[in-house]
């Protein structure tokens, strides 16, 4: 219930700023830092984290389906979907490419 309510409180903060009316300066809350730089989260991202222990990222959520790709607990995690029981949707952001597919719950930190 606390992860629902945690969950709402960021989904209502993304929905003010994209109200606001002075678009052009993101808040702290929609920058995230990544290779040396900063850079302005995506409308989709619900949250970011970096994993407690590293593992994969799955074409679909379930761990029978193929790796897209290994992280490390050094990556940086972005949330596009919570829906899922065990699993959420994720983009990680490697070598300048996207990669959006699946990582399980189990490996992000509580307070998400």
């Amino acid at each position: 219930m606390q992860k629902l309510i945690y969950l709402l409180g960021i989904m209502a903060t993304i929905a003010c700023i994209a109200c606001s009316s002075d678009n052009s300066k993101p808040e702290p809350e929609t920058i995230a830092a990544h290779e040396g730089g900063t850079y302005a989260l995506p409308a989709d991202v619900l949250a970011t984290a970096k994993p407690l222990i590293g593992g994969s990222l799955y074409s679909e959520p379930d761990f029978e389906s193929v790796s897209l790709m290994h992280f490390d607990t050094a990556q940086l995690i972005q949330l596009l979907d919570t829906s899922n029981v065990m699993f959420f949707k994720a983009r990680i952001y490697r070598n300048k490419e996207n990669y959006t597919g699946y990582i399980s719950k189990a490996i992000i930190p509580e307070q998400l």
